[in-house]
């Protein structure tokens, strides 16, 4: 907990000092008092708010098809399928007091940088050759840059509690956040930032996969999104709040204790291809039922779990006091770059 608290510090003095560095650059050449004062409030104290219509926050997602007889789809579903999921996607967050919007590539095309990561990816020489379905991974940053900011999350991530304070302002002053954890990084499903952020990751991470081009079999905007972070956690925030299917899909009904145990205190579950294989379903139940699958579980949660927590982001958690020191020196954690592929991103592409 000091950790996470130091970085996040070190976050928010980099924030100061560039803001104090854009006030000297304004006052040197504008000489309105009034307009040095409203922009000194601005920086101090304008949050960073999602996109919003209707007086609701928006939850974006992105989805490309994918022609099967040109290339492997990656969804492990049907057309059909595929429609159904994005219909409940869409009608559980609306019923959670969201507005939803569906990103495709035209909206990643009307990003000025769309025929530079288009040339790019595309020429990346891994032992595999980047499939469109990859392709697709990275222009969804730029995609998500078009839509403004805000809020974003898979098609199969389906909503669980709500965020204290309301979703209406960004956490972590709206930079780049991940929700899905795992060790020492985080899984793109759940994600949020302003405009500017996502056009920082988008940057940040084609630029990751080009330095690893040649020297892995295969690579995805989820390595790049692990290795980012192994080699700089200041790089963006990652909170703990969505639960893998698999966790959440017991093949019981729940009592008090499993829901303060598996989703209090969650924003939403992930209903990915790992947590259908790994999960307990009905007998037959296949990929193509997670639709089903994913509606079945929240009538059930709705139900049972009446007195779930709200998701509270990391900065409005009260410090825990920190430990008395002792004599004995703590043993420092391993510093050296960690085999990713092997160790993290192989292991880890299974939660997807």
């Amino acid at each position: 907990m000091a950790r996470k608290r130091e970085r996040r510090l070190r976050r928010r003095i980099k924030a100061a000092v560039l803001s104090v560095a854009v006030l000297y650059i304004c006052s040197s050449f504008i000489s309105d008092d009034r307009f040095f004062r409203n922009l000194m409030w601005r920086f101090e104290i304008e949050p960073s708010k999602a996109a919003t219509k209707n007086g609701k926050p928006i939850m974006h997602t992105f989805f490309s098809r994918i022609d099967p007889e040109v290339t492997t789809k990656n969804t492990g579903m049907s057309d059909e399928a595929d429609a159904m999921m994005l219909a409940t996607w869409k009608q559980a967050w609306e019923d959670a007091g969201w507005e939803t919007k569906v990103l495709t590539i035209e909206d990643a095309m009307e990003h000025s940088n769309f025929h530079y990561f288009n040339t790019t990816l595309r020429e990346f020489k891994y032992g595999k050759k980047f499939r469109e379905y990859d392709v697709l991974c990275f222009f969804r940053w730029l995609a998500l840059a078009m839509s403004g900011g805000g809020w974003s999350c898979d098609y199969d991530v389906f909503p669980l509690n709500p965020i204290v304070g309301g979703a209406e302002t960004l956490p972590n002053d709206g930079m780049f956040t991940a929700y899905e954890t795992i060790p020492r990084a985080a899984v793109p499903s759940f994600v949020s930032g302003t405009k500017e952020e996502y056009n920082r990751m988008s940057h940040l991470l084609v630029s990751n996969a080009a330095v690893h081009q040649g020297k892995e079999e295969f690579w995805t905007d989820f390595f790049s999104l692990i290795d980012v972070h192994v080699i700089d956690p200041d790089s963006y925030y990652i909170e703990d709040a969505v639960v893998p299917g698999q966790v959440v899909l017991t093949g019981k009904r729940y009592s008090q204790e499993d829901c303060d145990r598996i989703t209090s205190g969650k924003m939403g579950a992930h209903f990915s291809h790992s947590a259908i294989f790994n999960g307990v379903t009905e007998e037959g139940e296949t990929m193509e039922d997670r639709p089903k699958i994913a509606l079945r579980f929240l009538k059930m949660w709705k139900e049972q779990c009446t007195n779930d927590m709200p998701f509270t982001p990391a900065a409005l958690v009260p410090p825990e006091p920190d430990p008395v020191e002792s004599n004995t020196t703590a043993e420092e954690e391993p510093s050296e770059h960690i085999d990713l592929v092997d160790n993290l991103a192989a292991s880890a592409s299974e939660r997807r």
